[in-house]
Formats: C-alpha cells, sequence, structure tokens
C-alpha cells in the first residue's frame, strides 16, 4: 500500500511539475519534484523499491522533457543507489541533514545533466546564466522543501510498516 501511495505523489508531482508550477517559474527555474520525489524514495524505501520509484520519477520526467533521452532516468536510479549507500555510513534521519542531502544532488544533477548534454553537441546558456539559474533553483527548492517534507511525510510515513 504504501508503494501505490508514493506512486501516486510521483504522479501528482510530475503533472504539479509539468502544469501548475509553470505559473510560478522565476526566470523559468522552477524546483525539480521529481527529483526530490526519487531521493525521498531513497530515504523510505529499501534499495529495490527505492531504485524502481526513483527510475519511475526519472522516466516521467524524461517523458515530461523534449530532450533528455533518458538521461534523467539514469541519473535518478544513480542518485537513489549512492544515497541509499551513503545511509549505510551515516544516519540520513534528520530533515537538516536530508535537505544538505538534496541540496548536493540538486547541484550534481544540474552539472552532470549540463556536462551530458554538451557531449550531445546540445546548445547550452552561458557558465554564469547555468550558475544563475542552478543557484536559483537551490533556493526555491529549498524554500518549497518544508512543505514536500509534510507532505511525504504525512502519506507516506504512517504507512512505513509495510
Amino acid at each position: 500500500m504504501k508503494k501505490v501511495t508514493y506512486l501516486l505523489i510521483i504522479f501528482s508531482a510530475g503533472i504539479f511539475q509539468a502544469s501548475l508550477l509553470n505559473l510560478f517559474r522565476v526566470f523559468n527555474v522552477k524546483p525539480d519534484l521529481l527529483l526530490i520525489s526519487a531521493i525521498f524514495a531513497a530515504f523510505i524505501f529499501d534499495l529495490r523499491s527505492a531504485l524502481a520509484l526513483g527510475a519511475i520519477c526519472g522516466l516521467l520526467k524524461d517523458s515530461l522533457s523534449a530532450n533528455t533521452l533518458g538521461i534523467n532516468t539514469a541519473l535518478f536510479g544513480l542518485w537513489v543507489f549512492l544515497i541509499i549507500r551513503l545511509s549505510r555510513e551515516i544516519p540520513l534521519d534528520n530533515n537538516l541533514i536530508r535537505a544538505a542531502v538534496v541540496f548536493v544532488v540538486v547541484i550534481f544533477q544540474n552539472i552532470i545533466s549540463r556536462v551530458i548534454f554538451f557531449a550531445l553537441g546540445s546548445h547550452l546558456s552561458s557558465l554564469g546564466v547555468f550558475i544563475r539559474a542552478m543557484i536559483l533553483e537551490l533556493i526555491y527548492a529549498s524554500a518549497i522543501l518544508a512543505l514536500i517534507f509534510y507532505i511525504i511525510k504525512s502519506t507516506a510515513y504512517p504507512l512505513e510498516t509495510e
């Protein structure tokens, strides 16, 4: 039941990110709810379930984007795997630590995506524009992180016994 509930959260985040969140873009930047959902899957579920849910998040983001070619599916799975490996070394049950993990993953997701797009020959904006957009996305994601913590905790954690 918990996985089905989380799957509904993922699809809701995807719909919200593709539609209503566009109304709240600042300089054409919005937080990546699907990436955050994949990261939280790593916090909540075992490796197998988290990888599947992370891949679904990435697949949904790739299907909503015009030029990603499966990049997000692979990267989201990578982030989930690395977060679960990290959780074996240090406890990730503190919201401040989780926020730091989200912060670092968003930075690396942006940098690696940019490098991949550059390698594929895609025309990219200047480095200064990229850095400003990345910082703005980090601030934006951090601003709504408390809300995301609350939504996921109130819908997924009560079912954690499954």
